[in-house]
């Protein structure tokens, strides 16, 4: 949580930002930021199957690599990437990945768990209309528990990304929101004894192009308000995905107060750019709309959120260092104008309580554009 008196410091960040500038900013003020390791590349759509880089190693470590020369130094690893074809964790390159990251002192900010990519998983992992295939799904996401805590953090996300249907009629919705819960509800069981919290991360659609079975972070909310009721104690919290939010054009820092207001941990943030309505875009941090943007960054220093700020994104038909790169910089760039503002919210909470819009937009435009 940013202190008042700390605010102070913004006054040695005049200008933009790039370098090593970048780096003593985020330092200063206690912002955590990294990369989710699929941000690095190798990146295919339907268009070109063979990626728009196929040269470029797509291992976990390789990925890593990219990371680190892009000058970041937190990354969240997919449980996916440590499995072997018979999804069996690769204990040794776990052990890899944490030696890499001891040694290049480097931190790993938490575990991706997300069987989307797993061809017997295509209709589904923990609501699969097959129920042996279900079980198999909370197994492995189980396991992959392990290899969190082997790497030594304490969050897990998880995407359901095939759970939801392409066509109406294709699922009972109340079946499969039931099945959904259910098995949410024993993998958080599991993760709270591992000492762990569970995230869930929604969006509206893609891969599956009806709905996602939690096809908004207001639903994943209410999912999780239940399940720490029925657990009693707060164990599943949710992950926001900025573009996800675009995709069904809500205002993304609503839906951060919204989970402060219902008490729903907010753990993991993932940002990048899309436009409102459209699809999973996931291009660099900062080229959309600015305001909105900060906006969002705003809430969440005014909520005091501490976790996490994690690039996912997929540069398709740019260097994936390059990318990684700009959008560290845009969103430090953009995060010490949010300070800013906030530095200014007694002001700020003055207009808005008066309902004045002009005097609003005069306070927050001279700071989005000339600090």
């Amino acid at each position: 949580m940013v202190r008042f008196e700390a605010l102070s410091k913004l006054d040695e960040f005049k200008g933009f930002l790039e370098g090593d500038a970048v780096d003593k900013f985020l330092e200063s003020f206690d912002i955590k930021f990294g990369s989710g390791t699929w941000a690095a590349g190798g990146f295919s759509d339907r268009f070109m199957a063979r990626g728009y880089f196929p040269d470029l190693p797509s291992d976990v470590l390789s990925r890593i690599e990219r990371i680190r020369k892009a000058g970041i130094r937190a990354f969240v690893p997919i449980n996916v990437e440590f499995f072997d074809d018979k999804l069996e964790i690769r204990w040794d390159l776990v052990e890899k990945v944490a030696e890499y990251a001891k040694r290049n002192n480097m931190v790993v900010a938490g575990l991706a768990m997300d069987l989307s990519g797993v061809p017997e998983l295509k209709l589904g992992s923990i609501t699969n209309p097959d129920s042996a295939l279900r079980r198999k799904s909370v197994e492995i996401l189980v396991k992959s528990m392990d290899i969190a805590k082997k790497l030594g953090v304490d969050v897990v996300s998880f995407w359901p990304g095939q759970d939801g249907w392409d066509y109406s009629f294709e699922r009972n919705y109340g079946k499969l929101l039931s099945l959904y819960v259910s098995g949410l509800k024993e993998l958080a069981s599991e993760a709270s004894s591992r000492g762990l919290m569970l995230c869930i991360e929604a969006k509206l659609k893609e891969p599956k192009e009806g709905n996602m079975v939690m096809p908004t972070t207001h639903v994943a909310i209410a999912i999780a308000r239940r399940i720490n009721d029925e657990l009693g104690k707060n164990v599943v919290g949710i992950t926001i995905d900025y573009g996800h939010e675009l995709m069904y054009a809500v205002e993304p820092a609503y839906t951060v107060y919204l989970a402060k207001y219902f008490d729903v941990p907010l753990l993991s943030i993932h940002i990048n750019t899309a436009k409102t309505h459209s699809n999973d875009e996931d291009r660099v941090v900062g080229t959309g709309d600015i305001w909105q943007f900060i906006d969002f960054l705003y809430a969440t220093i005014d909520t005091g959120y501490t976790g996490w700020y994690i690039l996912d994104q997929f540069t398709y038909r740019m260097d994936p260092v390059d990318g990684m790169r700009l959008s560290k910089e845009f969103f430090a760039n953009s995060m010490k104008k949010a300070l800013e503002i906030y530095r200014h919210r007694d002001e700020l909470e003055k207009a808005r309580e008066l309902g004045n819009q002009a005097k609003i937009l005069d306070l927050v435009k001279k700071i989005l554009y000339n600090f």
